[in-house]
């Protein structure tokens, strides 16, 4: 009994690993230019990045573009990487997975080896699908609404392409989200282009060597970082204490000057 006890745990140990493993072969990139004001106190003041969608049968990752050139890939097999830094205000990536319904949202503090994830479901949303039609870059679309951590927004879908999915966390449509922008127009998802990739991309990631965390901790968390970074990565002990006191003056600074996040609940 206890043989047959130890042999049931190691195999609920093996489900748990391989439940950890994320892969697929991504078939289509989407991109688009993220237009976007942090400060609610200089909303004239908007930024924009250009943001990436990697869609394939049983998972999709949304990343900044800057971030996803300087990550590793397996192409048929072989890996390789950029060099290229990733210059961002963007450092997470968002893996949804269909089949179990999932959304990994997984960040790794820039030059440390912290890695931080948590989970949430994919159906996040309420649509409302509206008569409304248009075109966008030869594509017809139609408008849906929807609410979401307090915004409202609009969205044009196009089921052309029959891919669920759309940038940032958004999903659950007949068809692809192209463009995506809250009412108050302060984060503006735009479609920029589709590309079917031959070959498709090989991804694979193990959230294994990422700590679980809620979302509320790691916003938390991110902040504390931003906001110093020197203590964070231990580097202040070594420092002139003026010149430590200094730069954190200015990170503190910068980073309470993000007070109109995407997501505001």
């Amino acid at each position: 009994m206890k043989q047959l006890f130890l042999s049931f745990l190691f195999f609920l140990t093996l489900i748990s690993c391989f439940s950890q493993k994320l892969k697929d072969k991504f078939e289509y990139k989407v991109t688009y230019k993220l237009t976007y004001a942090q400060d609610s106190t200089a909303l004239e003041e908007s930024k924009s990045e250009y943001m990436v969608l990697f869609t394939g049968d049983e998972l999709s990752k949304f990343s900044s573009r800057a971030v996803t050139l300087a990550k590793t890939y397996e192409i048929k097999g072989n890996t390789g990487t950029t060099s290229r830094q990733a210059v961002s205000e963007f450092h997470y990536q968002i893996l949804k997975q269909a089949k179990t319904g999932k959304l990994f949202y997984t960040l790794k503090i820039p030059k440390m080896d912290d890695r931080f994830y948590y989970t949430e479901e994919l159906d996040q949303f309420n649509w409302v699908i509206l008569p409304e039609t248009k075109s966008i870059k030869d594509f017809k679309v139609q408008k849906a609404k929807t609410s979401f951590k307090g915004r409202d927004y609009i969205a044009w879908f196009t089921s052309e392409i029959p891919i669920s999915e759309g940038p940032f966390k958004f999903n659950g449509l007949p068809g692809l989200i192209l463009e995506i922008a809250d009412t108050d127009n302060h984060w503006n998802f735009e479609f920029i282009g589709l590309e079917k990739l031959t070959p498709k991309i090989s991804y694979k990631t193990n959230l294994r060597i990422y700590a679980e965390t809620e979302r509320n901790e790691l916003s938390a968390l991110w902040k504390r970082y931003r906001s110093n970074p020197m203590t964070y990565a231990g580097q202040a002990a070594n420092m002139d204490p003026e010149i430590h006191k200094e730069y954190k003056r200015i990170f503190t600074k910068k980073e309470n000057s993000k007070n109109n996040p995407i997501e505001l609940e």
